[in-house]
C-alpha cells in the first residue's frame, strides 16, 4: 500500500534540484580524474495556492529510474511512485524561514529513496536538502547533463573476506550483549572487515558539508538557521548524521535511521540530541549512540522490519525477506512521526513536543 495524501503539514511542496563540484577532491572512484561531483534534491514549503493547475514532479529521471529497475532486478515501477505530491520550480515562501535538514542516502541507494519522508517534512515547515553520493548511489544526475552509476568495483573492496565477512556479522547480530559490550565487538568487526565503509565517512561527510556551503549560496534567504541545522539519513547516511552531529557544530541534533555507526571515535562525547531508530535484528550494530553523550538520546526499535523497508522500498518491493512483515502505512507512520516531533522539539525548539515511549504498533520506543 502507498502513502495516500500523505501530506499532512500545512504546506504544499516543492522541488529543485541542483550539483556542485568540490574544487579541493579528486574523485576517487568511478575511474576518473574529475573532481568529486555532488547532487542535492532539495524539498522546501510552498504556498498551497502556487501549486494550482500544476502537474505532480516525476521522482525519477529516466536514467535513474533504468538503474533502480536493473539494481532491483524489476521490470518495471508501479505507477504510484512514478509521481509525488510535489512540484517542479515553485517559488519559495518570501516572507518566511524554515530551519534545514540535510538528508543522505544508504549505500548504493539514491538520492529520492525517502521522499515520502522528506516530502513530509517540507509540508511540516522544513527544508530538506537530500544529498547523494558520486559512485555509491545506484545512479546521480548532475546539473550539466552528466551521470554516473553505481561503481562496481567496490564490491570487492568493501569487505576483507566476505564470507569471514558475513559469518562475523551474523555472530554479533545474534548475540545477547549489554550496549557498552555490543559497541565493542563491533568495534573488532569493523576494525577487522570493515575498514574500507569506514573509509567512506569523512569522503560522504565532505560532499555533505561542500552541498551545505552551495544550499547556503543558492537559498540562504529562506532557511532558519537559529537553531543550527538537523541531520537524518538511513543506514551508512544514518552513520553519517552521527559523525555530522558529533563533529559539527552547525549541526545541533540528528537521526540515525537503522545504519550501523561505523567510524573512529576515540574519546569524543556527543553533545546534540539524537535519536535512533533500528530494526530489531540490527540493533547490535547501532547502540554507539546510546554511549558518551551528555545530550538526549531517544530509541524506537521496530519489530517485523528489515534493514531496507525504512526507504520508499518498502512500498515497491514485494519481497518480506527485504521489507519484514510489518504494515507498511504503520511504518511509514512511525517513521515520519518520529522525524517531525524530533525536529520540532530539537530544531524548531518546541518545548511541549513528547517524544513516545513504550510500546506502540509493535515499535518499542525509549528514551536515555
Amino acid at each position: 500500500m502507498f502513502p495516500k495524501d500523505y501530506v499532512s503539514g500545512d504546506y504544499a511542496v516543492g522541488t529543485e534540484t541542483f550539483s556542485v563540484t568540490d574544487i579541493n577532491r579528486k574523485e576517487k572512484l568511478g575511474n576518473t580524474n574529475e573532481n568529486r561531483k555532488i547532487s542535492v534534491r532539495m524539498y522546501y514549503p510552498v504556498n498551497r495556492n502556487d501549486i494550482i493547475g500544476k502537474e505532480k514532479a516525476d521522482v525519477f529521471t529516466e536514467k535513474k529510474l533504468h538503474a533502480i529497475l536493473k539494481a532491483f532486478r524489476m521490470k518495471t515501477m508501479c505507477k504510484e511512485m512514478l509521481k509525488a505530491d510535489y512540484y517542479d520550480n515553485i517559488p519559495f515562501i518570501s516572507d518566511k524561514k524554515f530551519p534545514m535538514i540535510v538528508f543522505s542516502h544508504g549505500y548504493n541507494s539514491y538520492v529520492e529513496a525517502n521522499t515520502f519522508l522528506c516530502i513530509e517534512l517540507a509540508s511540516h515547515g522544513y527544508i530538506v536538502a537530500s544529498v547523494g553520493h558520486a559512485y555509491e548511489a545506484v545512479e546521480n544526475d548532475y546539473e550539466d547533463g552528466s551521470f554516473d552509476l553505481y561503481d562496481k568495483t567496490i564490491n570487492k573492496k568493501m569487505y576483507n573476506g566476505m564470507i569471514r565477512t558475513l559469518l562475523s556479522q551474523r555472530k554479533l547480530m545474534k548475540a545477547k550483549l549489554s550496549p557498552e559490550d555490543a559497541y565493542k565487538m563491533f568495534k573488532e568487526f569493523q576494525n577487522k572487515y570493515m575498514t574500507y565503509i569506514m573509509g567512506r565517512i569523512p569522503e560522504w561527510k565532505a560532499d555533505i558539508l561542500c552541498a551545505v556551503d552551495e544550499v547556503k549560496k543558492r537559498y540562504n534567504n529562506y532557511i532558519d538557521y537559529s537553531n543550527g541545522i538537523g541531520a537524518s539519513g538511513h543506514s551508512l547516511g544514518g552513520a553519517l548524521a552521527y559523525h555530522l552531529c558529533l563533529d559539527n557544530a552547525d549541526f545541533t541534533c540528528g537521526i540515525n535511521i537503522d545504519g550501523g555507526i561505523f567510524g573512529e571515535f576515540g574519546n569524543k562525547t556527543m553533545s546534540s540530541p539524537f535519536f535512533q531508530i533500528c530494526c530489531k535484528e540490527n540493533i547490535n550494530v547501532e547502540t554507539k549512540a546510546m554511549l558518551n553523550t551528555t545530550a538526549p538520546v531517544h530509541y524506537a526499535v521496530f519489530n517485523n522490519m528489515k534493514h531496507m523497508a525504512f526507504t520508499d522500498a518498502k512500498f515497491y518491493l514485494p519481497y518480506k525477506s527485504l521489507t519484514g512483515r510489518m504494515d507498511s502505512l504503520v511504518m511509514y507512520k512511525h517513521l515520519s512521526d518520529i522525524h517531525i516531533k524530533f525536529f520540532d522539539k530539537y530544531l524548531k525548539k518546541n518545548e511541549n513536543i513528547t517524544i513516545p515511549t513504550g510500546i506502540i504498533d509493535d515499535i518499542e520506543y525509549s528514551s536515555y
